[in-house]
This record gives structure tokens, sequence and C-alpha cells, in this order.
């Protein structure tokens, strides 16, 4: 029986030296792992949003500080319970409905944000949070989940908030246009009253006189009409100053256009404007608040009306359209004026600018600002053969009716 040969000691010494820095870096590879870790768990306990981790089941792992803060309960007491228990029912269902539709997917990570839910305290108490969502695909197949909860109370009290300083300035808007529009409207006004005057003493007469019956019907007639076309005055005038809040209603977009002719329409002829009306016919109806859009229209018109007599234009014309594009509902209203910067037309949506040489420059991003909360927007642009067109486009309202 033969005896091995014994080991090299240089060879030994090597293979020592190698199982040294080996295990040197692998120590070393642990320590940076440690430090890793701590710092990430640092990051998170210390971190003002609410993070939670859960398995592919959306049971819980890990909650922080934040997150037992806003649940009103020991993070530690989080632990082993599934997702949906802080959620309301229906948020919950939704969420696992949603969450096995993306791991079906099967790709190695996930990303979504922007999910709004509806948390319950340990207190009973519903909290909205805006949602944010991380997962990755481990080795095993299975989904491990990263969960990051905010607050949503102080985003929607700002939004509140911005919404009504942006129905205080629209109604601010409102309250100056009407006021330039008060001589036109005390013209307006004047001539359905002065009618009634008069073929109310022409009905007094042929009754004193025993007048044929057909001639006092025909002029009781003509005073109730010139009475509602004043009380039609007097009910778009009031709704326009009128501060309330907003609220959608089914909208007929051609007897809106009409409802704002009737207010514009002495202005219009004392600046010796033309209007031109191409109204489609059968549109279906977009769901809008009519004082709104009617503002929208109403500083439309008067911009086109007051551009035209600034530059004072040779021809004075403007153009007021409504048609079915798509699923939309598109009022466009095209001047005859000087049109608008050329560089960037759209610059005149931009708060403060303005061309007219007493404006504040608010209007037209007040009207933007009222397409975009109806799901809308306004364009602008230069005609070719000169002036300014601007579009309002809305959907138009769902067959189901909202």
């Amino acid at each position: 029986m033969s005896i091995p040969d014994a080991p090299d000691p240089a060879s030994l010494q090597a293979e020592n030296n190698s199982l040294k820095r080996q295990v040197f870096d692998l120590t070393a590879a642990l320590g940076r792992l440690k430090e890793t870790s701590d710092m990430y768990r640092m990051v998170a306990d210390t971190a003002a949003d609410a993070i939670l981790c859960a398995d592919g089941n959306l049971e819980l792992v890990y909650a922080n500080p934040s997150a037992g803060t806003l649940l009103k309960i020991a993070p530690a007491r989080l632990v082993g319970k599934p997702f949906e228990s802080i959620l309301t029912p229906e948020g919950g269902r939704t969420l696992r409905q949603d969450l096995q539709q993306r791991m079906a997917s099967a790709l190695p990570s996930l990303r979504w944000s922007d999910v709004e839910l509806t948390i319950v305290t340990a207190e009973e108490e519903q909290i909205p949070v805006d949602v944010s969502f991380g997962a990755v695909r481990s080795q095993d197949g299975h989904y491990r989940l990263t969960i990051f909860m905010r607050d949503a109370r102080p985003r929607k009290r700002l939004e509140q908030e911005s919404r009504e300083r942006q129905s205080a300035l629209a109604h601010a808007n409102r309250l100056k246009s009407v006021g330039e529009l008060a001589a036109g409207l005390a013209h307006e006004l004047n001539q359905p009253l002065a009618a009634v005057c008069l073929h109310a003493d022409l009905t007094s007469n042929l009754l004193d006189n025993n007048g044929d019956p057909a001639d006092i019907r025909e002029n009781t007639e003509i005073i109730a009409h010139q009475a509602e076309r004043a009380a039609g005055i007097i009910a778009v005038l009031r709704e326009m100053i009128r501060k309330n809040e907003p609220r959608q209603r089914q909208l007929d977009a051609n007897e809106t256009v009409r409802s704002v002719i009737r207010l514009l329409n002495s202005e219009l002829h004392s600046r010796r404007i033309q209007l031109e009306l191409q109204l489609a016919e059968g549109l279906p109806p977009v769901l809008a608040d009519r004082t709104q859009i009617e503002q929208i229209l109403v500083n439309l018109l008067q911009n086109a009306a007051e551009s035209i007599a600034a530059a004072d234009s040779p021809e004075r014309t403007i153009r007021v359209e409504t048609r079915h594009s798509g699923q939309a509902i598109e009022f466009e209203v095209t001047d005859s004026g000087p049109g608008l910067p050329a560089d960037d037309p759209s610059r005149v949506f931009e708060n403060f600018y303005t061309t007219k040489s007493s404006g504040l420059g608010i209007g037209l991003g007040i009207c933007r600002s009222i397409a975009a909360m109806h799901r809308g927007q306004m364009l602008a642009r230069n005609v070719s053969t000169g002036g300014a067109s601007f579009v309002l486009t809305l959907p138009q309202m769902e067959e189901r009716g909202e």
C-alpha cells in the first residue's frame, strides 16, 4: 500500500491564503450588507409616510412607526394581518382583484401609484390615503410587496381651498363682465319694456272703445312675449352674478349660445359688429355648469368685440359655431380682428398676460381652468384670413346619463 505524498507546504500556504481572502471578502460583504440593511431600516423607520411590507398574499410582515401613527396602533400589532384588514371592505376587494391581475403578468417587478384608498384606523376612523405599490418577484415565483401610504386629507383640503379660490376669482370675473355690459343691458331691457308699455296703452284704448277682440288678443300676446323676453335677460344676468356652488346639469349647447347672445346683442350692435351663427342641429347634450360655460362664451365674445374695435378693423365680424366632433361638442368663436401673438398664440391663457392696455390678463386663464374642470379644453390659434379663433371642447354627456 503506497503512502500518498505529503502536500507541498507552499501549495498549502497559497490555498490557506486564498481561503483567508475569501473569508475576509465574505466578512466585508456581510458587513456592507448589514450596513445597507440598517440604512434602509433607518430610512423606513424615520420616513414621514407610512410604509408597509407584505408577502404575495398581502399579509403584512413589516410596518414602520409612521404606519402605526396613521393607523393609531402599535406597528408590531400590524404584522401578520392581511392588508385588506385596514381597508374598507369594498376597497379591499378591489385591491385584491387589481393585485391578482397584475401578478398574473409574472413580470420581475411591478410598480403602480396614484391609487386612492380608504383605511380604517384602530379607532374606526376612516381616512383617505394616497397609495403607491412596488412588488418584486422572488426566485420561488412569489411576490414581495412594499406599500407606501400618505394621508390624503391635507391634499384634499388644499384642492378644496384651490377650488374655492378659483370659484371666487371666476365670480369676480363674471361681475366685471356684467359691469362692462351694464349700458348694453339697460338698452336691451328697455326695448321689451317699452314695447310692453306701448301695447298696454293700445290695449287699454281698445277696451275703452270696445275695440276688436282680435286686436286686443294680439296686443296681449305681444305684451306677454316682450315680458318673457325681458324676464329671460334678467334670469341669465341673475345667474351670472349669483355666487353658487358649481352645478353640473344637462346642457343644450345651442341654447347656451343663444342665451349669451341675448346679453351681448346690444354691445355688438353698438360696436357695428356683425354676428354670424353656425349652430349645428341635433347636437347631443353636455354635462356642465351652465353659468360657467356662459361665462366662457361671454368672455370670448367680449374679447373678440374689443379686439375688433381697438384695431378698427374694416371687416367687423364675429362667427360663433357649434359642432359635434367625435365624442365631444365644440364651441368656436372666430373674429376678424388683428389676431394673436404669432410666435405662440397659447400665451393668451397665461395669467396676467394681456394685449389690452387696461386688461388684467386673468379672464382667459379662468376660462381654461373652467374647461379643465369640465374635462374639456380650450385652444387658441390665428386664422389664415386674419383674426383669432378660440375653440372650447366639452365631452358629450354619456348615454346612461351621469
